[in-house]
């Protein structure tokens, strides 16, 4: 990186690609011109691995770290980052687990706790109700989860209060909404990724870097990582909770399209408001 980058942390589904027909518009090109431009754009999703993995090959984004399931999971490229003492190798990553639990454990633990509450583990319905729901043509890939479970609840406000608190009370669980489903894991989230990524990045490059960060995301889950960042985009999304944004803050833009356009729209939108254009 020869000129200062911005970190651009960014969503998937309902963000950065549509929320039904998972297309990405014109934004691969938007994406190109970014990275010819020296920036970084840095996935942080819900999705898996497997999931994100081919979108990075898609979108040529092999030198940039990323995060899997909320943040669960983080991983950079040994080609740009070194291994430290958290990390392990996962193919050509390090991989740092910030999540306690597998999801074979919360696989276990969700499975007793539906005695008790009405709802449905994802991983357990027919592969055509899940594709039906998710319109996805193959669903293997959202299912190779790696530390969380996905959930649908069926039972009241009520009971699901009192869930919260079992899961908090017996796992240190927390639940993370997302535009279909609930995930389940441990204390992770968006912002902590975050966090995590800018650290390792300032280590390797910090006077090559912006002091900015700029954060896109449509959805509750999208929360802590709006909130942290310095220009949080709030993507106009019709199918999901908008996330709410700290009244204090200062910069935010919500796009008035719904992606991928919207995501395009946020972009320009900051080619002209950041102290330095990005495009």
């Amino acid at each position: 990186m020869t000129t200062k980058s911005y970190l651009i942390f960014t969503d998937l589904d309902g963000t950065l690609i549509d929320h039904k027909n998972y297309s990405l518009g014109t934004n691969d090109k938007l994406i190109k011109k970014l990275i010819k431009n020296k920036h970084q754009v840095i996935i942080n999703s819900s999705k898996t691995y497997i999931e994100i993995h081919k979108l990075i090959k898609k979108l040529d984004l092999k030198d940039m770290p990323f995060s899997s399931e909320n943040g669960a999971f983080i991983f950079f490229p040994k080609k740009i980052f070194r291994k430290t003492s958290e990390s392990l190798s996962h193919e050509k990553y390090w991989k740092i687990q910030l999540a306690k639990f597998s999801s074979k454990q919360w696989y276990q633990f969700l499975k007793y706790q539906q005695k008790n509450f009405q709802f449905e583990i994802v991983a357990d319905l027919p592969r055509s109700t899940i594709k039906k729901i998710t319109n996805l043509k193959n669903v293997t890939g959202m299912l190779d989860r790696m530390a969380s479970q996905l959930i649908i609840w069926k039972d009241s406000k009520i009971k699901f209060k009192i869930f919260q608190k079992t899961l908090k009370t017996q796992m240190n669980g927390t639940i993370n909404e997302g535009g279909r489903f609930m995930q389940i894991s441990s204390p992770c989230n968006k912002r902590i990724a975050s966090r995590m990524i800018i650290h390792k990045y300032k280590l390797l490059c910090n006077d090559k870097l912006e002091s900015k960060i700029i954060a896109l995301g449509d959805s509750r889950n999208d929360k802590s990582m709006l909130n942290f960042s310095n220009y949080p985009c709030v993507i106009k999304n019709p199918h999901a909770v908008a996330p709410k944004i700290i009244s204090t803050k200062k910069n935010i833009y919500k796009s008035t399209k719904k992606s991928p356009q919207g995501w395009r729209e946020a972009i320009n939108y900051l080619n002209q408001v950041l102290p330095r254009k990005i495009l």
